[in-house]
């Protein structure tokens, strides 16, 4: 996380624990099965996905958080690929 998208990580790391504990907004990635957790930030406007995905091991981990463009999510929640939680 933190070496893919540092800036984000930076900005969003501390809030990883609420992002998965209070997502507004789940979804599942149909590529690669991950589930994906999304908080909307309404001081910043800007939404924030965590990526989780379940190891070799059969343990869930978060393997990626970084900021989404607001069109995308939007329209993610249009198909109905992110679901309101």
């Amino acid at each position: 996380m933190q070496t893919s998208h540092p800036a984000d990580f930076a900005k969003y790391g501390a809030e990883l624990q609420n992002i998965l504990a209070n997502p507004d907004y789940v979804g599942q990635n149909p590529r690669d099965g991950s589930i994906e957790y999304v908080k909307e930030f309404l001081v910043n406007g800007e939404y924030v996905k965590v990526a989780v995905r379940l190891s070799a091991g059969r343990r869930y981990y978060a393997r990626s958080l970084y900021v989404l463009n607001s069109n995308r999510v939007k329209n993610f929640i249009q198909k109905g690929t992110l679901k309101r939680v």
